[in-house]
């Protein structure tokens, strides 16, 4: 796959369809095979062999997520019956504060102005659920993007050194008029706990992926070298399968808990999130940092395979509030603190 931040990894997100991954959160009667399929482990697999789908997968997740959570009967069987076909979604939230999307409502029509930003997939999402402001609120919309062929993709903002074929790109919405029936859930749902922050949990899954395919290439750059018998690099190698396998154990919890929500309280959720995606944060600049260490300057080569994942994780490790999450699990901790 070139990489290139305007190159969408089709052959890729086909390749998912075809295996039913599009369709693993779906509700059972609209997946094409009943097996279950773990949503973590899946999304730790995907992140193994490129972020940038990773990334886009995750949205796409994401999205099929909240219209089970939000959307009304009517949109959950259209929608989910699109989806089973193949159909990608994501979800668009960011936005420059000068340039915020508005919604008003015009009879049944609601006109759109403002643009998103790091709009993940581009105009190869079939469906994008974004956030406008209605007055001072959020209200999520189901944006059907293929019928707006004068949308245009803004490259402008997206130039990043990694996470290229994510193409998060810019796109500007105003003077657009959408049916107010695409209005998803109620007013600042999207912002609704304990998913709003449980999110992380997603995105955290295909980092460690990341980082466990820097381990694996650092394994194939040392057989080749012959220096896997270098006791340095032997306890590199150490403290990364540890670092690894720590990580699936957040894995294995994330999963419990999406499985079994009902046991668990908004609080003790969000509060999870906040050490999984902290914890894997840590893992994963700990292993950039061994893997560094480990392959030296040839790492850095445009041609050796740790060069890209290197780049795309760094990139994709920037998640928003990370000092926020962490000082949450402290105030959590020591609100719920017992002898």
């Amino acid at each position: 796959m070139p990489e290139d931040s305007r190159h969408f990894p089709a052959a890729a997100m086909q390749l998912l369809h075809e295996q039913s991954l599009l369709q693993i959160n779906l509700p059972k009667r609209f997946r094409v095979i009943d097996e279950c399929i773990p949503v973590y482990e899946t999304l730790c697999k995907i992140g193994q062999c490129n972020l940038s789908v990773g990334r886009i997968y995750e949205g796409h997740l994401n999205a099929i997520k909240l219209i089970k959570d939000h959307g009304s009967e009517s949109q959950q069987e259209y929608f989910f019956q699109e989806a089973r076909i193949g159909k990608l979604f994501s979800v668009w939230n960011t936005e420059m504060s000068s340039e915020a999307l508005t919604a008003q409502l015009s009879h049944s029509k609601l006109q759109l102005n403002g643009a998103k930003t790091f709009c993940s997939g581009g105009l190869q999402i079939d469906y994008a659920i974004i956030t406008a402001e209605v007055d001072e609120d959020k209200q999520m919309l189901i944006f059907p993007l293929k019928e707006y062929p004068k949308l245009i993709e803004d490259w402008s903002l997206w130039n990043p050194m990694g996470m290229k074929n994510s193409v998060s790109c810019r796109i500007d919405f105003s003077g657009i008029e959408i049916s107010s029936d695409l209005k998803l859930g109620e007013l600042n749902a999207y912002q609704q706990q304990p998913w709003f922050s449980g999110g992380a949990m997603r995105f955290a899954a295909v980092q460690l992926g990341g980082a466990e395919a820097l381990m694996h290439s650092t394994i194939d750059h040392l057989n080749a070298q012959n220096k896997s018998s270098d006791p340095y690099q032997q306890q590199r190698m150490g403290t990364m399968a540890i670092l690894v396998e720590s990580g699936k154990f957040w894995l294995q919890k994330a999963q419990e808990i999406d499985d079994h929500q009902q046991d668990y309280s908004s609080a003790e959720i969000v509060n999870f999130a906040d050490m999984m995606r902290s914890a894997i944060l840590n893992i994963s600049e700990e292993i950039l940092q061994l893997t560094e260490r480990s392959i030296g300057v040839q790492g850095f080569m445009e041609n050796h395979p740790m060069e890209q994942v290197y780049r795309d994780l760094k990139v994709y490790l920037k998640q928003p509030g990370p000092d926020l999450a962490l000082k949450n699990v402290g105030a959590y901790t020591f609100d719920h603190y017992k002898k």
